[in-house]
């Protein structure tokens, strides 16, 4: 699989740590779903960080269980339920464990609301897996 890093001359470079396009040859794609907050046993930590911390580590599980890992992640969408100026430091400092170079291409949001009152934070991604792979 390759997976090239696309940073086009005569358009602004990116805000923060994401790429504005990924070329993708040769490899299996994984779509992960939203990915909330959520501690295996079904509760929700009432704290914003600890969600978004339990986020990308359940997003984590979730590619590895796919063959994955999060550097094969070509894509995330964030979906933050709370002004974002708020959470931006945390947010980063989290993702920056997961996502440390050749930065996912990614979208946030900030939504009005979630499936629950409780949710303040999602994540989804599409990871490319390289075919053939022993991951894959």
């Amino acid at each position: 699989m390759r997976k090239r890093i696309i940073r086009p001359e005569g358009v602004y470079p990116p805000t923060a740590d994401f790429s504005q396009a990924i070329r993708v040859s040769g490899g299996d794609l994984v779509f992960v779903s939203g990915i909330i907050g959520m501690r295996p046993d079904g509760s929700m930590p009432a704290d914003t960080r600890e969600q978004v911390e339990l986020a990308f580590a359940n997003l984590a599980k979730v590619l590895d269980a796919s063959g994955a890992t999060p550097a094969d992640v070509v894509k995330v969408n964030v979906f933050v339920g709370e002004d974002f100026r708020l959470m931006r430091d945390d947010v980063r400092e989290i993702r920056s464990r997961y996502f440390a170079h050749d930065f996912p291409v990614s979208t946030l949001v900030q939504v009005a609301g979630f499936a629950s009152p409780e949710y303040r934070f999602e994540i989804e991604a599409i990871a490319a897996v390289p075919s053939g792979s022993a991951r894959a």
